[in-house]
């Protein structure tokens, strides 16, 4: 009998170590992201991938200014994962404008994670409609966020083109500010130049996410490197972002379904509704009986006069009248004068 309760338990013990863990609904296993943040980075590209650097820190091309400490991945429309632990406070994806041209300066997408000790992680030239979280989202290290793109300006050192990459950099956190002063630093896995990633060399990222086992041995860096620009920018203008780029504001919640009768009919809207109304009680109004009154007769017209035909007296004739016919009067005749 002992020896059959040893074989179960033998038996037993092999099928624990052969089968896989299994997650129950609601069991996730996964540690939470931790806020503030552990210190510490990793390089932010899914663990095991291998990714070169197109462009360093301190350069006179872009990572001059604002972005002195900053640096350009070759992820060409590859997943962009969380390089520590924090809260994304701010995110952009609506973009799809991109070059190397001043003009792109405010057309960049992003994520900014707040690490909860004064600083933030800024990841940009996603691509559009690619960001996987939500503002005030607690994300963990090796987290994906977004996919890499060429939104904003996106320009390659060699050609001076467009290009995809991912732009990365470690700033002071402010609030309503997606684009502030870079700072130095360095990544955990990166194991040589004090974890500070080169110029045209390529790394094989650790960052394998919440509940993956390590399989590249972490080398912290924990001595804060000195904070001191060099480069001046060959290219006047060419800055690598708008730090006053105002963010889109965020999407309008979804308003609540609420059922709405349906309106009535189209002739309803004319006709008024028909209501009881009472129907008015007849009365019966007495007339008034006419009353028989003397209407005096008329007063007769008095008849004109007769005309009456008056004869007239005869004119007499005019008396004669004895005009006295003139008299003959001689002209004397004048004597001839004298001859001398």
């Amino acid at each position: 009998m002992s020896l059959l309760v040893s074989a179960f338990a033998v038996a037993f013990s092999l099928l624990a170590a052969i089968t896989p863990a299994i997650n129950l609904p609601g069991g996730d296993s996964r540690p939470e992201p931790q806020y503030p943040a552990p210190p510490g980075y990793l390089l932010p590209w899914a663990g095991g991938d291998i990714h070169a650097v197109t462009q360093g820190e301190d350069t006179s091309f872009t990572h001059n200014g604002l972005a002195a400490y900053a640096f350009d991945f070759d992820l060409n429309y590859e997943t962009v994962v969380a390089a520590r632990d924090g809260k994304v406070v701010m995110a952009r994806e609506d973009s799809n404008a991109g070059g190397c041209s001043a003009f792109f300066a405010g057309s960049a997408n992003y994520v900014v994670i707040d690490h909860g000790d004064g600083m933030a992680s800024l990841y940009l030239h996603l691509a559009q409609n690619s960001v996987e979280v939500e503002v005030g989202q607690m994300v963990s290290a090796g987290e994906p966020i977004g996919i890499s793109g060429e939104t904003g300006v996106t320009c390659s050192d060699v050609d001076g083109g467009p290009g995809p990459h991912l732009h990365f950099q470690v700033q002071p956190y402010v609030e309503g500010k997606y684009f502030t002063q870079s700072q130095p630093v360095a990544f955990d896995d990166i194991s040589d130049n004090d974890g500070v990633p080169g110029y045209g060399v390529s790394y094989v990222s650790a960052n394998f996410g919440p509940g993956k086992p390590q399989k590249i041995k972490l080398t912290p860096h924990r001595v804060s490197r000195e904070f001191n620009p060099q480069a001046v920018p060959l290219v006047r203008g060419l800055e690598q972002a708008d730090p006053d780029a105002v963010p889109p504001p965020p999407p309008a919640p979804e308003a609540t379904a609420t059922e709405t009768p349906p309106p009535p009919p189209l002739a309803e809207w004319f006709i008024t509704p028909e209501t009881e109304t009472p129907e008015p009680t007849p009365t019966e109004t007495p007339l008034p009986e006419p009353t028989a009154t003397d209407v005096p007769s008329p007063t007769p017209i008095p008849p004109l006069p007769t005309a009456t035909h008056t004869a007239l007296p005869p004119t007499p004739p005019p008396p004669p009248t004895d005009t006295p016919e003139p008299a003959a009067t001689e002209t004397p005749t004048a004597e001839p004068s004298p001859e001398p």
